[in-house]
């Protein structure tokens, strides 16, 4: 027989917010987690439900994890307003996980869609103070690709250079973005950039000193 607990965790799946206030006025806890690391303001944050947020904030939900960082994951999802939601509310923009150095800039340019939204995006969190050469662990594992997928000491803008538009790497780099920096490989933002065949404009913001000029 399944608990108020399990109860509210199934109503905020299914978007029944009004369905988890009424389980939490008769004794569930708002921030129960589920054997697999899930919980309300978890769900109302990775769908950008602002209305949502706002009702487990008030009914006291806990915004800061370690190991389930709300900001970096609705920064993956590019849920613009969740980002914005949780800066307002005090969480730390310049957040990076202990296992993996991994920050919102990183999880942000880890997806080639809404594009539109990650630029907004990036704008915001280099605003807040996100560092925007925070380089990854490197031989770690990470959750922001799919299977088998090993960090390689990387900073934002390697990540930029294989999958955001120009603007976001202009952005990055007027923030103090070094082009040059190299990841545990030895390979620079612009090798990132030419293994996935960019073209030609993103790879020349992308040059440094040493580098032959792209025509």
């Amino acid at each position: 027989m399944e608990n108020l607990n399990e109860l509210m965790l199934k109503a905020a799946f299914k978007s029944e917010w009004e369905e988890v206030e009424k389980w939490v006025s008769r004794g569930a806890d708002i921030n129960y987690r589920d054997p697999h690391g899930n919980f309300a303001l978890f769900t109302a944050a990775w769908e950008g439900h602002l209305p949502a947020m706002d009702l487990c904030y008030g009914l006291g939900a806990q915004i800061s994890f370690e190991d389930a960082n709300l900001l970096c994951n609705a920064a993956y999802n590019g849920k613009t307003d969740s980002v914005n939601w949780l800066l307002t509310k005090g969480e730390n923009a310049d957040f990076s996980f202990r296992d993996t150095g991994e920050n919102a800039l990183h999880y942000t340019l880890s997806k080639t869609s809404e594009m539109d939204e990650r630029t907004e995006i990036v704008k915001i969190l280099i605003e807040a103070g996100t560092q925007v050469n925070k380089k990854t662990m490197a031989g770690q594992p990470t959750l922001c690709f799919m299977r088998d997928a090993w960090l390689k000491g990387e900073t934002p803008l390697h990540r930029a250079a294989a999958y955001a538009d120009a603007a976001i790497i202009k952005m990055l780099l007027d923030a103090g973005a070094d082009p040059s920096v190299k990841d545990a490989n030895g390979d620079t933002p612009m090798s990132w950039g030419s293994w996935h065949l960019r073209e030609a404009s993103v790879l020349r913001l992308l040059q440094y000193e040493g580098v032959p000029r792209i025509h």
